[in-house]
């Protein structure tokens, strides 16, 4: 069976969960987006998304593998949780978008 009900949450600075969210649905599709502006509103977005009965989350590329590991924690391998990965090319062109 299809993922029906999809999570994703990414950080950026200023971002809060309450209010940078929204959801797209479809008649047989939800996706909900979430904001946020560190690792610990991150974990608590995700608890809130098992909730929803989200099927599986994913996290930008923002996210450090520590950091993830915290969320993965947090869920308690209930559901799929996956990171948007760059190549090393992509991530030395980011820095130098950035810097």
């Amino acid at each position: 069976m299809a993922v029906q009900r999809y999570g994703f949450i990414f950080k950026a600075p200023g971002m809060d969960f309450l209010t940078h969210n929204g959801q797209l649905d479809s008649d047989s599709f939800t996706a909900t987006l979430c904001g946020v502006a560190d690792v610990e509103q991150a974990v608590m977005v995700a608890q809130e998304l098992l909730t929803r009965h989200v099927e599986l989350i994913e996290l930008c590329g923002a996210f450090s593998a520590d950091e993830v590991a915290q969320i993965r924690l947090a869920l308690n391998d209930k559901i799929p949780l996956g990171v948007v990965q760059y190549s090393a090319e992509d991530r030395q062109r980011l820095q130098l978008a950035v810097s």
